[in-house]
Formats: structure tokens, C-alpha cells, sequence
């Protein structure tokens, strides 16, 4: 009986510590740090012979000693919230230094953290616009019609994005509509004489689509020696900058075709 309840007692704990991985990793932690907090957690518990595999789609976790159990979360989609993965560190230190704390009680603690807004939608949509104007501002784009058109153009193509992701479930995809989305505003801005050239229009507003957060975490992977996880990440970030470079060059290319000028 106490060997059933032990066995039971290590499963939870590695659902646990694979559950915070999943998390850490859906939004967007890299691979180092999720592994280091795994075996953190099981190591917390007296469970030393953990061993654990981590790659941008799939968590493994496993006993190579003893018992031999193992469980395999596979991530279908990945974001960035650094405010998710720094409470996740936290509830991390304090489950592997406070060894009275329960599964079932950092389960409860965990479902709080997925609950967690940091910002409104609103408030997410206006500095999503405001950023976006601001960088086409940076860019001699110092005008009132550049300014809101980049405004309003930003914050519709994050919308479409989301949407798109919600049809599709595929970045690339999702980038490739977006941006065709904002090179075509910038045509016809441009070509009912609103805004002088689509450039400085289309160059800000694809800021918040750019990966550039997952490509440095790629290359922090390569640094730290996870090499299929940061290649499997900057190419993924690659394949993202492509999609959007097809998108606008697609517009451009017709456009010029048809006789406009940048």
C-alpha cells in the first residue's frame, strides 16, 4: 500500500512538473528554462533520476533509473507572455522551496496563472497602433495621414492575424494574409493621394508581426547547447519573415506593374 501510494505521489508530481513545462513553453520560455525547471521540481521531491527532453513542439519526461515512467505532452501552439513566464518562475521557487505544498494545491495555483490577463484587449490594440506610428514617424514619416493610417492599419492586421490563427492554426499563413492586408491599404492610401508613398505605412504597421522575439530565443537556445529546439526556432522565425516579405512584395510587384512608384 505504501509503495502504491508512493508510485501515485511521483506520477502527480511529473504531471506537475509537465504541466509547468507545457505552460512555460506555450508562452514562450525557452528551452533551458523550461528543462532547468523541471528537474528543479521533481528534484524538489526527492526525485533525482529525472530525465527530460524539450523541443518548440513536444515535452518528455522520464525516470531513466528506477520505474521507468514517462509522459510526453505534445504543444500544438506558442505565444509570447513574459508576464505568464515570470509568474511561472515564481510559483516555480516557491513549490521547490516550500516542500509542504500539495500537488493538488499547485494545480489550483496554476489554473489561477492561466486565468491571468495582464492587459485588455484595448489597451493591447492601442499600444499595438501606437508603437506602429510611432516607427513609421521614426522612419520621416512625420505626418498627420501616415501617422493614423499606421495607426489604424496595425491594429486591423493583428486582428486579422488572430482571426486567421484561429481558421488556420499556421503562423506563416496567418503573417502572409496579414501583411498582404497592410501592403494593399498602403496602395490605395497611396493611390487616392492620402498618403504620398506606401512605405513608410506598410513598414510600420508590420512591426508587431515581425518575429523577433523568437528569433533571439532561438539563438539563446544554440548558446546554451539545445541545438534542435534554437534551429527549430529561428527557423520558425524565418519561415515568419518570409510570409511576410511574400505578402507585401506581392502587392508591390502589382502595383508598380500597374505604373505606381514607392
Amino acid at each position: 500500500m505504501e509503495n502504491e501510494f508512493k508510485a501515485d505521489n511521483k506520477k502527480n508530481v511529473l504531471r506537475l512538473a509537465l504541466f509547468i513545462g507545457e505552460l512555460m513553453l506555450t508562452n514562450g520560455a525557452e528551452t533551458y528554462r523550461v528543462e532547468d525547471t523541471i528537474i528543479r521540481i521533481c528534484k524538489s521531491r526527492n526525485y533525482n533520476h529525472v530525465n527530460v527532453f524539450t523541443s518548440p513542439t513536444a515535452i518528455i519526461i522520464s525516470d531513466y533509473r528506477f520505474d521507468g515512467y514517462s509522459f510526453m505532452r505534445t504543444i500544438k501552439s506558442r505565444s509570447i507572455d513574459l508576464n505568464k513566464i515570470s509568474m511561472l518562475n515564481n510559483f516555480s521557487r516557491k513549490y521547490v522551496t516550500n516542500t509542504e505544498l500539495t500537488v493538488q494545491d499547485a494545480m489550483e495555483e496554476l489554473k489561477e496563472i492561466i486565468n491571468t490577463t495582464s492587459y485588455s484587449p484595448l489597451v493591447l490594440s492601442f499600444s499595438t497602433g501606437i508603437g506602429s506610428a510611432f516607427f513609421a514617424t521614426l522612419l520621416k514619416g512625420n505626418n498627420i495621414p501616415t501617422f493614423i493610417s499606421t495607426f489604424i492599419t496595425s491594429i486591423l492586421a493583428v486582428m486579422i492575424y488572430k482571426k486567421t490563427m484561429k481558421i488556420s492554426t499556421i503562423p506563416a499563413f496567418s503573417s502572409l494574409i496579414s501583411s498582404t492586408f497592410i501592403a494593399l491599404v498602403g496602395v490605395v492610401l497611396s493611390q487616392i493621394n492620402i498618403l504620398p508613398t506606401p512605405a513608410l505605412l506598410i513598414v510600420g504597421s508590420i512591426m508587431p508581426l515581425l518575429p523577433g522575439v523568437s528569433f533571439i530565443k532561438g539563438i539563446r537556445d544554440l548558446i546554451a547547447g539545445d541545438l534542435i529546439s534554437g534551429v527549430a526556432r529561428a527557423f520558425d522565425a524565418g519561415v515568419t519573415a518570409v510570409s511576410i516579405a511574400c505578402g507585401v512584395g506581392i502587392i508591390l510587384d502589382i502595383w508598380l506593374r500597374l505604373g505606381g512608384s514607392l
